[in-house]
C-alpha cells in the first residue's frame, strides 16, 4: 500500500539497538580484561561467598593502588551502594565480581559517584513507583570504569543497563546507560563452582526473560529478525542445559538476550511477569525464581486463555515450539511444560503464606495505577494472579 504521492507509509520511528559493554569470552578473559586498564587506583568489589576470588582477580590487577571490599549479596540494598560510592570517588576503575546483586550494587554506587543526586531519586515516593530513570547523560560527573565479573549465569547483569536495589523493604528498578559495565568478563575461572542446580536455574531464568519479551505482539519498530534470534536463543539455552553444557556455554547464551539483537524494537516493560515476581518474592522472603516459577505457568494460562495483556496465544506457542526443538521430551502444552520443566530443573517449591489482596494492592502501587509496567490491571486481576500462583505452588 502507498500514499497518494506514491511513497510507502511512514512505519514510525526505526529502533534503536545500542551495547556499551564490551565482553571477554573464555578461559583468561579476567587476566585479558585487567591487563587492558590503565594502570590507577582500582577497587575490586567481591562476593564474601567466593573467598577464591580476590586472589585471582588480585594477581591480574596493574592498579598502583588496590583496595578489597567484600559484599555479602545478602546485605546489599541502597546504603550499601552509597557506602561504596564514597570509596569509588578517586578510583580509576572497580571490578564487581559476584552474582546479579553483588553486581547491581556496584553499578549502583558507580552512577551515585557519578550523579550524586539519584540517590534522593530512588529514596522519594518509598515504596511508589517501582521504577527509577536516572538522570540525563549531560547531569554526570566523574565515575570509574566498571568491569563485571558475574560468578552466576542467568542474570546477564554483567551487560545490562538496568538495576535493581532494596530500599526500606522495597526492591526499585532502576535504569540508566551508565548501570551498564564498560567491560564484562565470562571467564570459567568465575563460575568453575557453580553447581547444576543453579546451572538451570540461570538457564531457565534466561529462558522466561527471552519469553517475557517475545510474547507480546510487536509494534510497527520491530524487526521480524529479532524473533529468529529469540527462538534461537530459547532452542539454545534448552539444548546446552540438557545436554551438559558448561558454565561459560550458558552464560555466553544468556548475556546475549540482553546485548544481541533479539532485543531491539521490543517494549521495555513487556516484562509484566519480571514486576509481579519481584514483590512475590520480597513479601515472601523467596528467590525470585522461586517467585517466577510459580507466577508464570499461571500467566500463561491466561494468554491461552486470550488475555493479551500479557501476550499472544500463537506466540507463546511459537515461543515454546522453538525451546522443544531443543529439549523434545517436554510437553506440548507450554504451561503443563514450564511445570515438567521447573520441576524438572529444581526450580521452585511451596511458598510460605502470603496475603494475594494485599500482595496485589503493593504490587499496583509500586508499577501499576497509571505507570506502565502493570498498566491496564486492576488490584482485583492481580491478586487473582497471586491467589493462582500461591495454590499452585503447593500442588
Amino acid at each position: 500500500m502507498t500514499t497518494a504521492a506514491g511513497a510507502a507509509p511512514a512505519a514510525g520511528p526505526p529502533a534503536i539497538w545500542q551495547r556499551a559493554t564490551r565482553v571477554h569470552v573464555g578461559q583468561g578473559a579476567i587476566v585479558e580484561a585487567l591487563a587492558a586498564e590503565r594502570p590507577g587506583r582500582a577497587l575490586l568489589v567481591v562476593d564474601a561467598r567466593q573467598p577464591r576470588l580476590p586472589d585471582v582477580i588480585g594477581r591480574s590487577t596493574r592498579a598502583t593502588h588496590t583496595e578489597l571490599v567484600s559484599v555479602d549479596p545478602a546485605d546489599c540494598d541502597l546504603e550499601t551502594s552509597v557506602r561504596l560510592s564514597e570509596r569509588l570517588v578517586d578510583a580509576d576503575w572497580v571490578v564487581a565480581a559476584g552474582g546479579g546483586s553483588v553486581m547491581d550494587a556496584v553499578a549502583l554506587a558507580r552512577l551515585f559517584t557519578a550523579a550524586p543526586d539519584t540517590v534522593a531519586r530512588i529514596r522519594l515516593g518509598g515504596g511508589r513507583p517501582g521504577l527509577v530513570r536516572g538522570p540525563a547523560p549531560s547531569e554526570l560527573g566523574p565515575h570509574p570504569r566498571l568491569i563485571a565479573v558475574p560468578t552466576t549465569v542467568g542474570t546477564a547483569a554483567e551487560v545490562s543497563a538496568a538495576a535493581t536495589v532494596l530500599v526500606g523493604g522495597h526492591r526499585k528498578l532502576v535504569m540508566h546507560p551508565q548501570l551498564a559495565a564498560d567491560v564484562a568478563c565470562l571467564d570459567p575461572a568465575a563460575t568453575r563452582t557453580l553447581p547444576p542446580s543453579a546451572l538451570r536455574e540461570g538457564a531457565l531464568e534466561a529462558i522466561l526473560r527471552l519469553c517475557n519479551g517475545y510474547l507480546p505482539r510487536p509494534g510497527q519498530r520491530f524487526p521480524p529478525t529479532a524473533d529468529a534470534e529469540a527462538r534461537d536463543l530459547l532452542r539454545d539455552l534448552a539444548h546446552t542445559t540438557v545436554s551438559g553444557g558448561s558454565a561459560l556455554d550458558v552464560a555466553v547464551l544468556s548475556a546475549r538476550t540482553v546485548l544481541g539483537f533479539a532485543t531491539v524494537g521490543r517494549d521495555s516493560f513487556a516484562g509484566k511477569v519480571w514486576y509481579l515476581a519481584n514483590e512475590l518474592s520480597t513479601v515472601a522472603g523467596v528467590r525470585k525464581m522461586s517467585a517466577t516459577a510459580a507466577l508464570v505457568p499461571v500467566v500463561w494460562s491466561r494468554v491461552m486463555r486470550g488475555d493479551t495483556r500479557f501476550g499472544d496465544a500463537e506466540r507463546l506457542r511459537a515461543a515454546w515450539a522453538a525451546l522443544r526443538a531443543g529439549h523434545p521430551e517436554l510437553p506440548l502444552d507450554p504451561v503443563q511444560g514450564l511445570r515438567h520443566l521447573s520441576r524438572a530443573w529444581g526450580v521452585g517449591g511451596p511458598l510460605p503464606p502470603v496475603d494475594p489482596e494485599a500482595l496485589a494492592v503493593r504490587a499496583v502501587r509500586a508499577w501499576g495505577a497509571g505507570l506502565p509496567m502493570l498498566d491496564g490491571f486492576s488490584t482485583h486481576d492481580i491478586a487473582g494472579l497471586y491467589a493462582d500462583a500461591l495454590q499452585g505452588a503447593h500442588q
